[in-house]
């Protein structure tokens, strides 16, 4: 490799600048046209992914007015105090709009057992000297706790309360001393009226810790009955098991909190969710027309200066049909009538929506081609038409579901989109084979040139020594001499 670092050394002359020139000239040769497709296959690539990437921000803006959520429901409430929550409330989207007073008369509640004064002297009182098992049941559910000989009664306590199959029943003990002594509390998360806990043994040493005794007397007493809620739509009285009432007003939940004030009932008002409508429709609009504008920016053309300069580079999409056809497509659905929509509202310009001269959707507010704007079709379709905007959108062959078939085939996995960015990656790779290759031929080009240029250097270097013995030889000869001094 000495001969390409001294390339030139033997003759003098500048044989490396030759070679590096010959070099430099295969090598523009060989990678222009490649770094050429490497910056196309780059710019479409990164097209088709800006393409995909718009398709999908407009049918996720798309599916935001599926029937679900235009027939959305607000429900408002007034409480009865603004510092407390007396009710809560939830709608379903078939919720009629309505108005109505709540009256909470009262709240579930559980029951409360409570052991006979003076049974127990402590908490560290011995509670049965034999084994038995204590049966708590309240509403059908149902545990058993085992006792053992000599348990304490702090020890039952900490037992109901650590069973794994506890249905809600919480033991306290009350150290009340003197003649009382300690008393067992038992409180069950059981509501509604007859869903008291019923506390059973099999051993009549239990009976102090029981509602239902197996030997004479049960010594365990039921000091607050379970209940159920109460309370008052309108006047009418509904009572729940739970402080939950579920379709007392057809399509709502109400949950109780707490007893509303005598003579101040809090206030309930169900109402279609048009703020939310309008603002998911005004999405899906500017997000179609993000779509147009990108669609614009991608196929755009060279766009030159009157010196013939460029001005402005031709888009990644250039040439391309792919994004306009699918542009063309969705202007297709979304400029036709939907089917099984309501007579009165079963397209996009009934709802007040249409397509202007530059291809975008807008809600216009102009009267030039009619007295009734885009605007005043829009306002009276949210006033008046409110559950048929769901139907031209979200029915089953409606908007939503005929713009997901369409652009689900360009960016699902394996679609259109997803093969097209296969395909230019595939092309990329042999594109990068192409560029290895060249590089390996250049480098055997330079090779080869250095050697040739190696052997014609040491041949001009050898005919240069030569050249110079010989002079030297023929000026020492007299007659040579002679004549060149004359």
């Amino acid at each position: 490799m000495s001969s390409i670092n001294f390339l030139g050394a033997a003759s003098g002359l500048p044989l490396d600048e030759l070679v590096s020139s010959f070099v430099n000239a295969e090598r523009q040769t060989k990678f222009s046209r490649i770094e050429k497709t490497t910056s196309t296959l780059n710019a479409s690539l990164s097209g088709v992914g800006q393409l995909k990437s718009a398709l999908s921000g407009f049918l996720d803006a798309a599916k935001k007015l599926t029937s679900d959520s235009l027939k959305a429901r607000t429900v408002s409430i007034t409480q009865p105090e603004a510092d407390k929550t007396f009710i809560e409330a939830t709608a379903k989207n078939t919720a009629a709009a309505s108005s109505f007073e709540i009256k909470v008369n009262q709240l579930a509640k559980g029951s409360r057992l409570e052991t006979t004064d003076g049974s127990f002297a402590d908490a560290s009182a011995v509670i049965s000297n034999t084994a038995g098992n204590l049966t708590l049941t309240a509403d059908g559910k149902s545990f058993t706790v085992e006792v053992t000989a000599g348990m304490t009664l702090n020890e039952l306590r900490l037992k109901i309360n650590d069973s794994a199959e506890n249905f809600g029943v919480n033991a306290n003990i009350l150290n009340v001393g003197g003649t009382t002594g300690a008393k067992l509390v038992l409180n069950s998360n059981i509501t509604g009226t007859n869903n008291d806990l019923v506390i059973s043994n099999d051993n009549a040493e239990l009976d102090a810790l029981s509602t239902i005794p197996s030997g004479a007397v049960a010594g365990l007493n039921l000091t607050s009955a379970a209940r159920d809620a109460q309370i008052e739509v309108d006047g009418t009285v509904f009572n729940s098991s739970s402080n939950v009432f579920t379709d007392v007003v057809q399509d709502i939940s109400l949950t109780v909190k707490n007893v509303t004030p005598t003579g101040n009932n809090a206030k309930l008002d169900i109402a279609t969710d048009k703020t939310a409508a309008e603002t998911n429709i005004n999405s899906f609009i500017s997000s179609f027309n993000a779509l147009v504008a990108q669609v614009s920016d991608l196929t755009r053309n060279r766009i030159l200066g009157a010196d013939g300069s460029i001005t402005l580079e031709s888009g990644a999409l250039a040439g391309d049909s792919l994004p306009r056809n699918v542009l063309n497509q969705l202007r297709g659905i979304l400029g036709s009538t939907v089917p099984d929509s309501s007579q009165g509202l079963n397209s996009l310009y009934a709802l007040g929506i249409t397509l202007n001269k530059d291809g975008n959707l807008e809600i216009s507010t102009s009267t030039e081609f009619n007295a009734e704007t885009g605007k005043n079709r829009f306002d009276n379709a949210l006033d008046q038409k409110y559950d048929e905007i769901a139907k031209l959108f979200g029915g089953e062959a409606g908007l939503v579901s005929q713009l997901d078939s369409l652009l689900s085939e360009y960016t699902k996995t394996g679609g259109i989109l997803s093969n097209r960015q296969d395909t230019l990656q595939s092309q990329l790779k042999e594109n990068t084979k192409a560029s290895e290759a060249a590089s390996r031929y250049i480098a055997s080009y330079e090779d080869s040139l250095r050697k040739r240029y190696a052997a014609l250097d040491s041949l001009l270097g050898q005919m240069q020594r030569q050249q110079a013995s010989v002079t030297a030889a023929l000026s020492s000869l007299p007659k040579f001499s002679s004549n060149s001094s004359s």
